[in-house]
This record gives structure tokens, C-alpha cells and sequence, in this order.
């Protein structure tokens, strides 16, 4: 089984997640909640850090993969239903990043905006990261981890100057209904907790490590939270107007007159961690697609990045349309598998009389033990006539 440490969870939740808010959602969520868009990207951040706890509470209790608790509780059946719907839900969740990303490379990276091609050969690294073994998603974890602590700090060290942080107020002017929508159109930037719970099994959640990941999360909150008070302190009553906000918070800095926009240096560091953040749903749906019909990875990952090509292919033209109806339409969908599936597999976890499943043997022999004992048929207590 590929295994990943708790360790490159914690960066993924630190560092690789928090990265995929930072090109369309500060400008969007501006334009839903004005100044107070803090309010409701804290009250996503408490949520789901709820349900990544409650995810890391799954793996830590049972030591189960995901399809292995719901195979034990519902059967074989249940588990291969539950995991194709699991990769269907990774492929939409995939669809917004890429969008994003396309625009970013388009408009950011090259002095005139070039062909649709030019674009497509993420889908080749998606392609080799999703065909690798979780090991290597883990390795990718620990190199994004540096990268986006350094450029990170220094995108906000740039762009502090320029702040006005009185433009964050008044606080609650926009209505508690206009920020519960707000909160609620903003859940497909927040789906971490349905890549932890497909991750358990796959890291050894011992005690202690819960606190490191609550700590991790709270790291990788605090800093979208930064960045978002930061980028309405610059832009104040234009940052709707701001899409591809981590590319626009720093280039007003007096530091870059005489040097240029030596920002974009940082800008173009960061783009390789959004790779990672793009690579990430489509890994986990080529991982659910493997356990609903078996096979290779590779096969799994060619159909995905196939889809996933087509549809951005497809959508190209129509970003400010699938933005809508991803956001507006489609959310209930990201908060049924956001939040939902892991509190109904927590309850998966005890039986009638309150007691948890057993925990999975440990060791080197621990698979066979384990295999051995699924095989194992189940021992049916007689009634007193019975023999």
C-alpha cells in the first residue's frame, strides 16, 4: 500500500491548499462580501478544519483505508459505489483549479497572451504525477512546503506598504444572509477534508499527530486570512476587479521602481506549488477510480487527465460561466462530500452497543493478517436448541 507521512499531510494542508485561493477567490469573494469577506472565509476555514480534525480522527481510530470501513460496515458493494462517486467529485473538483490556472499562465506568465497550447502541457505533469504512486504526492509536499513559506513572506513583505487596513472596516455592514451566501458559494475552494479521508489508511495518525494536523491547518487558515485582509487593505473598493490577485498584491511596491518587477521572480515560484495544488484532485480521483474497477494507476490517470483536458478545452471560453455554475449551482455537492461524508464515516466507526471497530493489525505481516481475515467466515452464535 503506498504509504505518506503525517508529516507531508500537514504540508499539504499548510502550504499546497492555501496556495489555490490566491488567484480568483480574494477577487470573487470581494465581490460577494465587500469589506467584510474575512467573515465568511473564517467561518469555511472553522468548518472545514472541523471536518479535516474529524478526517484525521478517522484514520488515527481505525487505521483503515476509507473503502476498507465502509466495506466492513455496508460491504464490497457499498465501497465500490461510494468510491466512484468520490472520483466523479474529485473530477469536478479539479475543474475550477485548472480554469484558474489556465487564465493565471495566460495573462501572468507571457507578455501577450498566447494560444490555448500553451497551456496544455500541464496536462502531461498531471498526467506522470497521477500515474505515481502516493509517494510521490507526498514528496511533492515536502519540496512545495519551502517554496511557499519563502515566496509566500516575501509576496506580503511587498505588498504591506501600500495597505490600508481601514478599509476593512466597518465590520458586518453586508448582512448575515449576504455573508452566509457568501460561506456557502465559496465551497469549492474548501476540499480538504474529502483528500484526508481518502488519505487515511495511507499515513499512520499515532497519537500526538492530531494537534500537528490542527496545527497545520491553522497555519495554512491563518495565512489565506492574511492574504485576504491584505489584498482589500490594497485594493479597498477595486479588488473585484482584481482577478489573479497573488500575481496584483505586490506590484504597486516602491521597491520594485528601480529594480523591476523582480516579484514576479517569487510569483512564478509559486506557480509550481499551484501545479501541486492542481495535481492533487486529480491524483485522489485516479486513486478512487483504481479501487472502484481495479486495474493500474496509469490507465486510471490517462482517463482523468483525458476528461479533465476536454473539459478545459470545452470551458475555455465560458470561465466567468463554470465559475457560476460550480460556485452557485453545484455547492451543495462540496458541502455533501466536504462535510457530510466524513461526519456519517465517523459514525461508521461504532457498532449498536457503542464500541469502535477493532484496530487492523500492525506490523510487517499486518496486510496478510488482515486479508486473512476478511477471508475468515464470520461465526454465527447459536440459539439455546442449537448445537
Amino acid at each position: 500500500m503506498d504509504k505518506v507521512y503525517v508529516r507531508q499531510v500537514c504540508f499539504l494542508l499548510a502550504a499546497v491548499l492555501p496556495v489555490a485561493r490566491l488567484i480568483v477567490y480574494p477577487a470573487t469573494l470581494a465581490y460577494r462580501a465587500g469589506n467584510d469577506l474575512l467573515l465568511p472565509a473564517a467561518a469555511s476555514l472553522v468548518c472545514e478544519g472541523a471536518a479535516v480534525l474529524l478526517a484525521a480522527w478517522i484514520s488515527r481510530r481505525s487505521g483503515r483505508t476509507l473503502f476498507e470501513l465502509v466495506q466492513l460496515r455496508l460491504g464490497k458493494g457499498a465501497a465500490k459505489v461510494l468510491s466512484f462517486l468520490l472520483a466523479l467529485f474529485f473530477a469536478l473538483a479539479a475543474v475550477l483549479p485548472l480554469l484558474e490556472q489556465r487564465g493565471f499562465v495566460l495573462q501572468i506568465l507571457y507578455e501577450n497572451v498566447p494560444s490555448f497550447l500553451s497551456f496544455t502541457p500541464l496536462f502531461a505533469v498531471l498526467l506522470f504525477a497521477a500515474a505515481q504512486g502516493l509517494r510521490s504526492l507526498g514528496r511533492m509536499a515536502d519540496l512545495a512546503m519551502p517554496v511557499f513559506a519563502v515566496c509566500f513572506t516575501a509576496l506580503l513583505l511587498l505588498g504591506l506598504p501600500g495597505a490600508d487596513f481601514a478599509a476593512l472596516l466597518p465590520v458586518g455592514g453586508h448582512g448575515a444572509g449576504t455573508l452566509a451566501r457568501a460561506a456557502l458559494h465559496s465551497l469549492p475552494w474548501y476540499t480538504a477534508a474529502p483528500g484526508v479521508l481518502c488519505l487515511c489508511g495511507h499515513f499512520r495518525c499515532e497519537k500526538g499527530d492530531m494537534k500537528k494536523v490542527l496545527l497545520a491547518y491553522a497555519v495554512g487558515g491563518a495565512a489565506t486570512l492574511l492574504f485576504l485582509a491584505l489584498f482589500y487593505a490594497v485594493f479597498a473598493d477595486i479588488a473585484l476587479l482584481q482577478q489573479n490577485a497573488v500575481a496584483h498584491l505586490s506590484k504597486y511596491a516602491t521597491a520594485l521602481t528601480p529594480l523591476g518587477r523582480v516579484d514576479l521572480l517569487f510569483v512564478i515560484a509559486l506557480t509550481l506549488v499551484m501545479v501541486v495544488a492542481a495535481a492533487l484532485p486529480v491524483r485522489l480521483c485516479a486513486l478512487c477510480l483504481q479501487e472502484t474497477f481495479g486495474g493500474p494507476p496509469a490507465l486510471h490517470a490517462g482517463i482523468v487527465c483525458a476528461l479533465l483536458l476536454g473539459l478545459t478545452v470545452l470551458l475555455n471560453p465560458a470561465f466567468r460561466e463554470a465559475q457560476a455554475l460550480l460556485t452557485e449551482k453545484l455547492w451543495p455537492v462540496f458541502a455533501l462530500f466536504g462535510y457530510a461524508l466524513p461526519l456519517l464515516c465517523a459514525l461508521f466507526l461504532w457498532d449498536k452497543k457503542g464500541r469502535g471497530l477493532p484496530a487492523p493489525p500492525r506490523g510487517a505481516g499486518a496486510g496478510r493478517q488482515l486479508a486473512r481475515a476478511k477471508q475468515r467466515p464470520a461465526r454465527v452464535r447459536l440459539g439455546k436448541g442449537g448445537r
